[in-house]
């Protein structure tokens, strides 16, 4: 445990990017694995059930961006506070951070469980069994909300600290337990009972459930980079205040992101169940080609926070350059993969010949823009590691919900569902342009919210 944690503002740049991002891309990767097998396991079901967890997914990800702002906001303080030797500051927020936790995710599953029905009609689907599939997997998601509120919050409170190689194996022994679930409650095998969809629910739910108690106990016995063990149970509103006002443009980004989706699907909606299966399908390989992208932009952001704490500007604009071309490379190469064939990994997910046909012509579309996605995820998490969450949160609200819901609506309403694919690849490819942009700016560096303290 010890041995895991690491001062980012000394040493190689290149070599402290390893040691954050192999970590943080391992355990996305196993995470992304589950949600693989997650996926086969649901598609065996049918393609009402794989529709009904398609959209139930986006509601609850467009609900989980209030985790998402917390989680944010937290982490880039603890890398600033350790960055400025300022511990005992960085374990307060860690504190108040995970007490937030807990309030927000106790009145979002109240709320969110009693119109878990009316969100999913919003959706545009007339097919009762995909609604009535949707609304068990969701309340039964819902109640357990609280479990994906701290495992977040309590894995940003660790890389922030610079320890990316506890919760990953944390993340190891939730995925399997999480993976050994799935059958047995969604299939009853055993003497287990037949659940279905809901027991995919299930199995997250108390996956996470795990991943959370473990790292409670490493940060309150003291075992972790960041110590609960001797802070002060109490509410200090002054820190809650200054975690959200950091974190609620990272929460409105991920909104905009996830509402952009659910705009997505509300126009492939009325093309019936196979066209949300394939749409379903190609995000989730959407979410594989970007997990490398995702680990080193997870890595650059407590760097910069680390340097940016320590007043090392250039060392933290040198480690978003190097990060952002590593991401770029990496998922490029992959995305050549899915262009060339989309039919295998497709059919990894469903052996529906016309949902194949249809997801083969959006990965087509859109594995040529994975490059201007890592440029979004590497430099965006960079301006958040320097406190800049407004940018990001900016160029996705024009981005994805204003420019890119426009496009699929004028190009749809010429060609019809060949539209919605390329008017999500010319969005993201505006993203990464502009993202690129603003990062060169250069007004991040000036961003000093330890030195403001």
């Amino acid at each position: 445990m010890k041995k895991s944690r690491h001062d980012l503002t000394q040493g190689n740049i290149f070599k402290n990017l390893l040691h954050l991002a192999v970590p943080i891309f391992l355990s996305n990767l196993l995470q992304d694995a589950f949600n693989i097998v997650d996926m086969i396991f649901v598609g065996r079901l049918g393609s009402a059930a794989l529709a009904a967890v398609g959209l139930s997914g986006n509601l609850l990800r467009l609900i989980g961006v209030f985790a998402l702002g917390i989680s944010t906001g937290t982490a880039i303080m603890v890398a600033q506070f350790i960055g400025a030797k300022k511990r005992a500051e960085g374990e307060d927020i860690a504190m108040q951070a995970l007490i937030l936790c807990v309030v927000f995710a106790i009145g979002i599953s109240c709320v969110g469980y009693l119109l878990a029905e009316r969100g999913l009609r919003l959706m545009r689907t007339d097919d009762e069994e995909v609604i009535r599939l949707g609304v068990a997997y969701m309340q039964v998601t819902l109640l357990g909300m609280v479990t994906m509120f701290l495992s977040m919050t309590l894995n940003s409170i660790f890389r922030g600290a610079g320890d990316a190689v506890t919760p990953m194996i944390v993340l190891i022994f939730a995925t399997v337990l999480n993976i050994i679930l799935d059958p047995l409650l969604i299939f009853g095998w055993w003497k287990f009972p037949r659940l279905g969809v809901v027991g995919s629910a299930y199995a997250t739910v108390i996956g996470r459930g795990v991943a959370a108690v473990i790292m409670f106990y490493l940060c309150f016995s003291g075992r972790g980079p960041i110590s609960l063990k001797y802070v002060k149970r109490r509410i200090n509103l002054s820190a809650m205040g200054q975690i959200l006002r950091i974190g609620v443009f990272s929460s409105m980004q991920g909104f905009w992101r996830h509402l952009s989706r659910l705009g997505f699907m509300w126009f492939i909606g009325p093309y019936g169940k196979s066209a949300i299966a394939a749409y379903t399908v190609c995000m989730r390989l959407r979410v594989i080609v970007m997990t490398p992208g995702f680990g080193i932009a997870n890595a650059v952001s407590p760097m910069v926070g680390q340097n940016l704490g320590a007043n090392q500007i250039d060392r933290a604009e040198k480690s978003a350059q190097i990060g952002n071309w590593v991401a770029i490379v990496m998922m490029s190469l992959i995305g050549i993969l899915f262009f060339l064939f989309p039919q295998i990994f497709l059919g990894i997910f469903t052996n529906d010949m016309e949902v194949i046909g249809i997801g083969s012509l959006f990965l087509r579309y859109l594995s040529p823009t994975f490059g201007f996605i890592a440029i979004s995820l590497v430099l965006g998490r960079a301006l958040n590691g320097a406190g800049d969450t407004f940018s990001p949160m900016a160029i996705t609200l024009i981005c994805q919900v204003g420019v890119g819901l426009i496009l699929v609506i004028t190009i749809s309403y010429l060609i019809g569902l060949p539209g919605v694919w390329i008017g999500i690849a010319l969005s993201n490819v505006l993203q990464g342009t502009m993202m690129w942009f603003w990062y060169r700016r250069g007004a991040w560096k000036a961003k000093k919210l330890v030195g403001e303290e």
